[in-house]
């Protein structure tokens, strides 16, 4: 029941941009990088004026969303199947897609760890843990989760039922509710939602996993030029902006061809 009045709540937030000023650019994105868009939208309209509606959702929502006819002009979404199949459904436009951004794990916690990781190590990890309540994403819903459990599989921690030690939120941004309400002492969050002043900040490995990344194309009907925005999205200022939203800009490189960094 929750689910579905979650996805009712979006459809309407979605189907709200149809109203906009021609001029105005409706840009949709991955709920983590709702502060990165934002930002950069700021900074976009401080230079020319157009306003930028930022509206976040899974990207799989947003593509079934421009599909049903919402306005949008650009999407930022996770690279993947869900994105080749909305480009091959025409939903976004193949050619325009480009790789833009790259996030990562980060094992926050609200006091300090036993001494400053840098490049942590499972057993880093697995000694930073121990002892303690952990938060995860939920794994079904969320790829952070679904890696967070992976990464624990590899250091032997199960994560079910019986596991009272670990606590599933709806997200990333839950595991940080969950951190600030003392219901959890760590938690396993994007780069993106680890800016918020952790005592403890551990940058997770990869593992066997390929990066966390986002591309950026234009939606099937834009309803404004998007042509400025895409080229400033390059721009020294924007790419200062995604970096201290906690992400990586990606430059160059089309998606389709999975090419350069």
């Amino acid at each position: 029941m929750l689910c579905v009045i979650a996805i009712w709540l979006c459809t309407v937030t979605f189907l709200a941009p149809a109203s906009a000023g021609a001029r105005d650019l409706v840009v949709y994105g991955e709920p983590t990088l709702e502060k990165a868009l934002k930002s950069v939208g700021s900074l976009w309209q401080a230079r020319t004026g157009t306003s930028v509606n930022v509206f976040v959702a899974p990207t799989d929502l947003s593509f079934a969303q421009i599909d049903r006819g919402a306005r949008c002009d650009v999407i930022f979404a996770l690279a993947g199947a869900a994105t080749e199949e909305a480009a091959r459904a025409k939903i976004i436009q193949g050619a325009t897609i480009s790789r833009a951004l790259r996030n990562g794990l980060v094992l926050v916690g609200t006091e300090p760890g036993a001494g400053s990781v840098t490049d942590a190590s499972l057993a880093d990890i697995s000694r930073q843990i121990a002892g303690k309540r952990l938060a995860i994403p939920n794994p079904d819903r969320d790829p952070a989760g679904a890696r967070a459990v992976e990464l624990l599989r590899k250091i032997g921690i199960a994560v079910d039922e019986g596991n009272r030690a670990i606590a599933v939120a709806e997200s990333s941004a839950g595991v940080v509710n969950l951190l600030a309400t003392n219901k959890a002492g760590l938690g396993i969050v994007y780069s993106t939602d680890a800016t918020a002043g952790f005592k403890l900040a551990v940058a997770l490995p990869a593992l066997d996993e390929p990066p966390i990344e986002y591309v950026v194309a234009q939606a099937r009907d834009p309803q404004s030029d998007i042509k400025p925005f895409m080229t400033f999205l390059k721009s020294a200022e924007a790419k200062a902006a995604f970096k201290s939203a906690g992400l990586a800009p990606i430059d160059g490189g089309h998606a389709a061809g999975g090419d350069g960094d």
